[in-house]
């Protein structure tokens, strides 16, 4: 088999993972009850980061910014639901970590996406502080940064791959 098939299953495998994961916590939700205001605000984030991609970092948090404006209470978390969410980002970092990839760009798109994820549960672990001070608000939004950016050459690679 040739080394670009390699790299392409490799790339399929990281994405079934994911998509597995996906699918897990749409079953595990599936039948909490979400009111229509809820529903609304789940639909207009799940366009923004449906769009992410096609954001500038600057725009994005725009964009975000001005859906917290318009849904103040959406998403407002607990100690619990940070919790259960760190316990999600263990599971699929757990998942992609029992991969047998084949190829080093495999690899190398792997270890982007667990460093990702490692920022992500940074950032949850952080949110738990309380009270939030602006010290703490700092290094959130450096801890965020550095995982947008993780997730933006992630995204080069992974173009980079559909493309060929």
């Amino acid at each position: 088999m040739n080394k670009a098939n390699l790299i392409n299953k490799d790339i399929e495998a990281i994405l079934q993972t994911e998509y597995q994961d996906i699918s897990q916590l749409v079953e595990d939700y599936q039948d909490v009850p979400v009111s229509e205001e809820n529903q609304e605000a789940l639909y207009a984030y799940n366009l923004l980061y449906m769009n992410i991609h096609s954001l500038s970092e600057q725009e994005y948090l725009d964009a975000f910014n001005q859906l917290g404006e318009k849904y103040p209470n959406y998403g407002l978390a607990t100690e619990n639901d940070h919790n259960r969410t760190i316990a999600e980002l263990e599971r699929v970092k757990q998942a992609f970590n029992q991969l047998c990839l084949q190829t080093e760009q495999g690899q190398y798109l792997l270890q982007l996406k667990l460093r990702s994820i490692d920022l992500d549960i940074q950032v949850y672990r952080k949110l738990m502080q309380l009270p939030i001070t602006p010290a703490i608000q700092t290094e959130i939004d450096l801890l965020e940064s550095d995982s947008y950016k993780l997730i933006d050459e992630i995204e080069a690679i992974l173009t980079q791959y559909v493309d060929e």
